[in-house]
């Protein structure tokens, strides 16, 4: 049976218990005030005897065999009219210092609220400890009158986690058991990720990223004290003054890549955690990190032998496991199950009687991924719309539920309006066929879901004039609490009436819309400018094989999976800045950006060599196409070489044929068996492209699809005087 009244409580199961008391600000000043509901459990302890009234008695408080003296009193309490007990020690400083000492967790933390409340003016601080923060005195009865057994109960704050970025110095610190950091840069500055070293505490557990990967997991023993640099650390340039901190480290079998995680950790926003809005590691020595984000971390490495002080206790794994819930709504596919999710998506398209060339899909998906503005290129007739529309109703984006909308664009649109929408005369924002899309998008059930926007005929109007501002608004793509956000398409103080400001105001492009335009190159249809095509990839459709013939549902043997349950993460962006993927992909990034450089500088001979802006994008590519094992290196290489490079040259100057020559001889490589006079073609190139005529067999090129779109472009430079990436 349970006895609780105020501060006191009793379990009558636990033997001898005469009383359990919460501490509080009492304790440490004079004693504590037993409440009448309690007189007769201090009398039965007391063998049937008690103090006279506004008379005390001495007892005897027994605490690991040392004896403390109190007083035990009863007083007639003005104020209720009842007798009460007192207990009292302020006289005995020896046991309110030990007090003092043990409950320090409460005695820190009643002082501060008591100064923080006298600050306000309050006249009589009331503090009461929080429930989950709450220390105890459970007083025993010894079998001997006024002479009680005590047993503190303590707040065990529970263990901090921390993550800790160590490169050269790993193996030196693990020898010696240690982290060291520095007080003061270089410059004579603090940085807050050396000064959470003063932060960990005794229990603590670290986790140690090196390489890529978390290989170490420990426990810290000693908290940080100011130390002098190691020895082991006399190489680096660092600081002689600093802290160290002594911790175990065991070792953690298998290792634990930073892809394995990285996305799911992500969305917990630890706040100056060690991953930034991409996904990356954060420059920087020792972050925080979270019990929770431990949590997610054994979840999802189940191979991993975690030592148990890491383990977490079954209470709060069980708390943990619904706030989970709350805070990973949705979670992306693993990166080893999209080469399958993609294939199911082809056999989809293919039991509805289409068929598009090899790797169209995983280019379609990857251009996608890599920026959620895409143009398909090409002849009428080719199946640029119907690959959106397959390719979106594969993912249960259909036009009947809203995630898929067709908008055939006008000739006549000549502004963001034709787009967006409009105010009336009335002052009634009238929106537009895209502004219906992005609100729905954006409603809270929604957010999950993609949605398809498939601008037909994109390049019957100008571009850069009613799709200016949507070009815009893309490009202030940031982070923010673990979702992409925009700068605002509709600002609130344009709109008049409060409906329209709840409705569109501060509307956005969000995270999980899609923008893909289809456009035909002819003489109803305006060229791109730079801006567009420096914001897209370009996928061309000139290339039919007619002899493509439907296939029966019977040719895809077994049953396909429902993909209508993928979130939009499966197509949203994982990175918006180079820094975020630099640290997991350096290798291949620095690989891209050199072959890059030396396009680059082919193209400034007519000023269309590119900026960050395409180099981060084709990096982009690069690394989600190494990341989900779709293509080849060189294969994704010639997909970017063919939509983001070759579509800005356009000119009838010879200075145009040289640089295709140029980019002739890259796309060729050196096992193509070609060799290329550039003086000869010069005068005439007749001989080159005619290597891709038809009944020809092409040279073995590097990057095949980009050499025969050279082709054709020089080509076009010989028999017309003038060639472009769209007249071919």
């Amino acid at each position: 049976m349970i006895k609780q009244l105020r501060s006191w409580w009793k379990d009558t199961e636990i033997p001898n218990l005469i009383g359990r008391k919460k501490v509080d600000f009492s304790i440490f000043s004079d004693g504590t005030h037993i409440p009448g509901e309690f007189h007769p459990n201090f009398m039965e302890a007391n063998q049937g005897q008690q103090p006279n009234l506004g008379k005390g008695l001495k007892v005897k408080l027994i605490y690991e065999d040392q004896t403390y003296e109190a007083i035990l009193i009863k007083i007639n309490q003005k104020s209720t009219g009842r007798e009460v007990l007192h207990l009292r020690y302020n006289g005995n400083q020896k046991l309110k210092d030990l007090i003092i000492e043990t409950f320090n967790h409460s005695y820190s933390y009643i002082m501060q609220e008591r100064t923080n409340q006298l600050a306000d003016d309050a006249k009589k601080p009331q503090v009461v400890v929080p429930e989950d923060q709450a220390e105890y005195i459970d007083f025993f009865a010894t079998g001997a009158p006024f002479e009680y057994r005590l047993e503190f109960i303590t707040h065990q704050p529970k263990p901090n986690v921390w993550w800790v970025n160590q490169g050269t110095t790993i193996q030196a610190e693990k020898e010696e058991g240690i982290l060291w950091a520095p007080l003061l840069n270089t410059q004579g500055r603090k940085l807050y990720h050396w000064e959470t070293m003063k932060e960990v505490k005794q229990g603590d557990i670290i986790l140690h990223y090196s390489n890529k990967a978390i290989r170490y997991v420990s426990r810290v023993t000693d908290a940080a004290v100011e130390a002098p640099k190691p020895g082991s650390m006399a190489n680096t340039n660092w600081q002689e003054d600093g802290r160290l901190l002594r911790t175990k480290y065991v070792e953690l079998i298998p290792s634990i890549a930073l892809q394995q995680f990285n996305q799911q950790t992500m969305q917990l926003n630890i706040t100056q955690g060690p991953l930034h809005s991409g996904g990356g590691v954060n420059q920087g020595y020792l972050f925080r990190f979270s019990r929770q984000g431990l949590k997610v971390l054994q979840s999802l490495t189940p191979e991993v032998d975690w030592p148990d002080f890491t383990i977490l206790d079954q209470d709060e794994t069980a708390s943990n496991t619904e706030s989970l819930q709350e805070v990973i709504p949705i979670l992306p596919p693993s990166d080893s199950t999209i080469t399958t999710i993609l294939h199911q998506i082809q056999s989809q398209i293919r039991r509805q009687g289409f068929f598009f060339p090899e790797h169209l899909i995983e280019n379609f998906y990857l251009s996608l991924k890599t920026k959620p503005f895409v143009i398909l290129a090409g002849i009428s007739g080719t199946g640029k719309t119907r690959l959106v529309k397959l390719f979106a109703e594969a993912l249960g984006a259909t036009r009947d539920n809203g995630q898929f909308t067709l908008i055939p664009v006008r000739p006549d649109w000549s502004d963001p309006a034709d787009l967006l929408g409009y105010k009336d005369l009335s002052g009634r924002y009238q929106p537009g066929p895209i502004t219906k899309v992005l609100v729905d998008a954006r409603q809270p059930e929604n957010r999950h879901k993609p949605y398809f926007i498939c601008l037909d005929e994109m390049n019957l109007a100008r571009v850069e004039h009613y799709f200016s501002d949507l070009l815009s608004v893309l490009e202030t793509q940031e982070w923010r609490e673990g979702e992409i956000q925009t700068q605002a398409l509709i600002s609130p103080i344009l709109l008049d009436t409060p409906e329209d400001q709840e409705n569109y105001g501060g509307l956005g492009i969000p995270e999980n819309v899609l923008l893909i335009g289809t456009v035909n190159m002819d003489e109803t249809t305006h060229p791109f400018s730079k801006k567009v095509l420096d914001r897209a990839n370009t996928l061309e459709f000139n290339y039919i094989n007619l002899q493509q013939y439907p296939q029966g549902t019977g040719q895809e043997a077994g049953d396909l999976a429902d993909l209508t349950a993928l979130n939009h993460l499966f197509v949203r962006s994982d990175y918006l800045q180079l820094v975020d993927a630099y640290d997991t992909h350096k290798e291949l990034v620095v690989r891209t950006t050199e072959s890059l450089v030396k396009i680059n500088t082919l193209l400034e001979d007519i000023h269309a060599h590119v900026g960050f802006r395409v180099r981060d994008a084709i990096c982009f590519y690069m690394i989600y196409n190494e990341r989900y094992g779709l293509m080849d290196e060189e294969e994704a290489f010639d997909w970017q070489l063919l939509q983001k490079i070759l579509p800005r040259i356009q000119g009838s100057h010879s200075s145009v044929r040289r640089v295709l020559l140029n980019l002739m001889q890259v796309a060729l490589g050196t096992g193509s068996g070609v060799t290329l006079s550039l003086p000869d073609l010069m005068d005439d190139v007749t001989p080159l492209y005619m290597r891709w005529a038809a009944g020809q067999t092409p040279p073995a090129a590097k990057h095949p699809q980009s050499a025969r779109k050279l082709a054709f472009m020089l080509r076009r430079l010989e028999e017309d005087g003038f060639t472009s990436y769209w007249l071919s």
